[in-house]
């Protein structure tokens, strides 16, 4: 198992660049679309390890089909130029009856031919496998989604980035065993992980919160679970946004590295083949 770090944003860039020298981690996740301004060479340069693309704002189930191109168009360009490990992107609703939502919604799992069809045209047009992160689920969406994701990747060729702490997530709000998602992840290599808490404006609600250190039972989760994670080219993400703090991050970075341990050396070439 590969481990990473999301970077999102440049003041985050000297702590990434000490993970990455410090070998806490075997490559760098980049909320890509937060780097379109920057000169592709400029981020090339920026991390001496290899990258993997994490696309939030495409909006590829609402946005128009001028606006998706463009964005396609800026993503295969540090594609070309970078070689990532794997672009991944989002299931998540931005508005409903044309208003913008204050929080981003889990889709309706009943409109599949719909989502189908978009995820299928937004893969063509980035012209790569896209990995699609599951939601951590407030409702019942919690139960369905591990079926619409498994019939939508068998449909379209598309891959699940499997956001572990997220299937805790929608277990806490909604009762989902994360049992379910277990073909899930024995069909996938990449994950996600973080912590979270309850919601600030309703705390009986869990939300996926990146501000944390991990909680036991998605540590418990990782461990008892970890031969179907671990297999060759699989890469986890700690994902951590908010309350940035090294000691902290190298703690949950060590906890990912004792449930799956390997060889610093071995780990760095296997991804480096990986990614060429």
């Amino acid at each position: 198992m590969q481990i990473g770090f999301n970077f999102t944003l440049n003041g985050t860039l000297e702590m990434v660049q000490r993970m990455v020298k410090e070998r806490q981690i075997d490559y760098c996740e980049l909320l890509i679309d937060n780097f379109f301004h920057f000169p592709v060479k400029e981020l090339v340069d920026a991390f001496d390890c290899p990258v993997a693309f994490h696309i939030m704002f495409s909006k590829h189930l609402e946005n128009d089909t001028e606006a998706l191109q463009q964005f396609a168009k800026n993503v295969r360009t540090f594609i070309d130029a970078m070689n990532p490990v794997y672009v991944s992107d989002h299931l998540l609703c931005f508005s409903h009856n044309d208003r913008r939502l204050l929080h981003l919604a889990e889709i309706d799992y009943g409109e599949y031919d719909s989502v189908r069809r978009r995820v299928e045209w937004w893969q063509d047009a980035l012209g790569t496998r896209l990995y699609l992160e599951n939601y951590p689920s407030i409702m019942e969406g919690g139960w369905e989604a591990p079926a619409f994701y498994e019939r939508l990747c068998k449909d379209t060729g598309a891959g699940v980035l499997f956001d572990a702490s997220n299937a805790i997530v929608a277990k806490h709000n909604c009762g989902a065993p994360v049992d379910l998602w277990k073909d899930v992840i024995a069909s996938t290599r990449h994950f996600h992980v973080a912590g979270y808490g309850p919601s600030f404006i309703e705390p009986n609600v869990i939300v996926d919160t990146h501000d944390r250190e991990l909680a036991p039972d998605t540590i418990a989760f990782l461990t008892d679970m970890r031969d179907v994670f671990d297999k060759p080219g699989a890469t986890i993400t700690y994902e951590r946004d908010f309350e940035i703090d090294y000691d902290s991050i190298s703690r949950d970075l060590q906890r990912l590295h004792d449930i799956f341990p390997r060889t610093q050396e071995k780990a760095h070439d296997m991804l480096v083949t990986s990614a060429s």
